[in-house]
């Protein structure tokens, strides 16, 4: 699994995520017990032990609401990421052949597809297609991070990272969930022919 693939891994349980819950949550994994424990502080706003703040830390626990959610979704987990993957499937095989650039997963690795998102240069202009139709649609991310205001200490500036740049102005992300039926993948897929 991708958390065991470095020292220091993270993941969102953001409710449209394949493993998400109804609210605020998330996970840190490290094999790096200083690390585990440092994190442990950080996330219960820097404490090493009760009133006593080795660091400057966040109220970041997940709520026990929110950990009954997953704890049973984490069952249906694979279940989820078949159907994700179906779903997946059929976008690019509807969309090979277009005029997007379409999501590629080498034949080595396995998305769980949190987003189904494809590159075009008009992407105004699909997305208005989309939405005359009912078809929601979101951009993910409009702004590259080394552009953000709170990375400005770092110096960075546009056409630091071109690749980045581009992709930030033409990606656009299509209705992803593992529900979705191939009648309205089709009805998503025509719309954007």
């Amino acid at each position: 699994k991708s958390g065991n693939l470095s020292t220091l891994a993270a993941t969102s349980f953001f409710p449209a995520k394949p493993l998400g819950c109804y609210g605020d949550g998330g996970a840190v994994f490290t094999n790096d017990a200083v690390l585990a424990e440092k994190i442990k502080m950080l996330r219960q706003h820097g404490q090493n032990q009760r009133y006593r703040h080795r660091y400057i830390g966040i109220g970041g626990r997940l709520d026990t609401l929110q950990a009954a959610i997953l704890r049973v979704k984490l069952r249906h987990y694979p279940q989820e990421i078949r159907q994700r993957q179906a779903v997946a499937d059929r976008y690019t095989r509807l969309l090979t052949g277009s005029a997007f650039i379409l999501p590629a997963v080498k034949s080595d690795r396995t998305s769980v597809w949190a987003q189904y998102s494809l590159r075009t240069e008009e992407r105004e202009r699909v997305q208005q297609v989309l939405k005359e139709k009912g078809i929601p649609s979101a951009v993910h991310y409009p702004l590259p991070l080394h552009l953000q205001e709170c990375f400005q200490y770092l110096d960075y500036q546009t056409g630091d990272f071109p690749v980045t740049e581009k992709i930030s102005q033409q990606i656009l992300s299509l209705p992803m969930n593992s529900y979705l039926t191939e009648e309205e993948i089709d009805y998503i897929t025509e719309a954007l022919s």
